[in-house]
């Protein structure tokens, strides 16, 4: 199944599976970013910018609006985790 029919039906419960599906390689590359840098963000989605996840959200073909709920989502659960 896509990424994209698995967030329009809501089935993804982080934003983490995202890169169980799409590679955070190939991902990386679509922005343009370095794959190390990339990899950091995704472990601390604070550092992401609204820019990076609504360019993510086009090649997805999503609203970039639920990608960024979905990175606050797992942004929190991460935040409640280090607690």
């Amino acid at each position: 199944m896509t990424v994209k029919k698995l967030i329009t039906l809501g089935q993804l419960d982080s934003f983490e599976e995202i890169f169980d599906i799409v590679p955070k390689s190939v991902v990386a590359r679509d922005l343009g970013m370095n794959n190390m840098r990339f990899s950091k963000l995704i472990s601390d989605l604070g550092r992401f910018m609204l820019q990076d996840l609504h360019r993510m959200a086009d090649f997805i073909e999503v609203d970039g609006t639920i990608l960024v709920m979905l990175a606050d989502k797992q942004f929190m659960a991460n935040k409640k985790r280090k607690k």
